[in-house]
Formats: structure tokens, sequence, C-alpha cells
């Protein structure tokens, strides 16, 4: 339980809240889809940040490296999961998020 202005919530409705703010997953849907992906820590910082829709040079900055690591950071994304492009990546992102709300009978 999470407590919130005086007033217990579930996790499902804190995990709700955050993704009402703007955040495409909630941390628990995060962390579902890096086990599910094999992503590192980096891999799922970069991956957030692009489905927030965030360009190489906005990257770098809010990770604070240049844009060639984040480009170095991307191809081996891309690589990894199989995908060459940014919009592959997201699609695929969403299908397994999709997928797993399937087996798992979400509401989402």
């Amino acid at each position: 339980m999470y407590l919130v202005k005086d007033r217990s919530v579930t996790r499902d409705e804190a995990d709700d809240r955050l993704v009402d703010e703007g955040d495409a997953f909630s941390d628990r849907e995060w962390d579902e889809l890096i086990e599910a992906l094999g992503l590192s820590g980096r891999q799922v910082q970069i991956a957030r940040l692009i489905l927030e829709g965030m360009s190489d040079k906005q990257i770098a900055a809010e990770l604070r490296m240049s844009i060639a690591t984040v480009r170095t950071h991307l191809s081996r994304l891309f690589a990894k999961l199989e995908v060459q492009n940014r919009n592959e990546l997201i699609l695929l992102v969403l299908r397994q998020f999709r997928t797993g709300c399937r087996e798992a009978d979400c509401q989402r």
C-alpha cells in the first residue's frame, strides 16, 4: 500500500497515477518489460527517453554524455532487440507490453 494525501491506495492505483502523469508505463510495468526484453540499466534509460520522444541531443543532455555515446548505445540497443530504428523499438516495447498485459489479463 502507498499513502498519498492521507489516503491509502493500492499499488495498481499508484501505478495508474504515474502513468497519468505522462510516463508511458509505471515502474512496475517497466520492471516487467526489462525482464522480458533483457535490457541493461543504461538501455532502459535510453528506451524510456525514446518513448518520451527525445532526440539524441536531448538524451545526451539528460544522461550527461556525448551524442556519439548515445548513438553507440542506440545502435547496440537496436542490435540487441533486432530492430532498425526508434519506431521499431517503440513498436516492440508496446507489443511486448500488450503481450504481457494479455497474459496477466490486465485492464489496460
